[in-house]
């Protein structure tokens, strides 16, 4: 089963995961973080294809990606 854990507590609000999800799996939150930031949220799940590449580009280490691409 597929899953895109974001850390609001480490997650920067940078956007970079955003840009370069290849299908606009993520979002920014419409809710500021206790932190103050709009941090990213997963928006479309059933479109992911568990590249991981958010989990590649995120620098502040606040997303997990879950699952097998083979699932």
């Amino acid at each position: 089963m597929k899953k895109i854990h974001i850390d609001e507590n480490l997650c920067t609000g940078c956007g970079i995961c955003i840009e370069f999800c290849p299908k606009n799996v993520l979002s920014y939150s419409p809710q500021r973080s206790i932190r103050g930031i709009y941090p990213a949220q997963v928006e479309n799940l059933e479109t992911c294809t568990l590249c991981r590449v958010c989990e590649l580009y995120c620098s502040a280490f606040a997303i997990a990606v879950e699952g097998e691409k083979n699932e």
